[in-house]
């Protein structure tokens, strides 16, 4: 099993609205900190655990707690899911 962690400036609602061009052509099972995805061999389990809220004088940045873990998935299907999920949440860098 391979695990990639991400710390996000988002609410849950904002990740769960962010995630859904990802779940095309995945079966989706909804679970109560995230969700699994299944295609063929291949299994994604992304979980979400809200952090404390970090205050930057009056912003206030919502924190999220995000594990992909992959399991049985070709290190090629890893990769084009990991370039899709930088894309939609912009973590490209820079």
């Amino acid at each position: 099993m391979v695990t990639q962690h991400f710390e996000m400036a988002l609410t849950f609602a904002e990740f769960e609205r962010q995630l859904q061009p990802l779940l095309d052509g995945w079966i989706v099972d909804f679970l109560a900190d995230g969700w699994l995805l299944r295609r063929e061999s291949c299994t994604i389990r992304i979980c979400c655990q809200p952090l404390p809220v970090r205050q930057l004088g009056r912003l206030a940045l919502p924190r999220l707690d995000v594990d992909l873990c992959f399991s049985a998935c070709e290190k090629v299907r890893q990769a084009q899911f990991l370039e899709c999920f930088q894309r939609y949440f912009r973590r490209g860098g820079g």
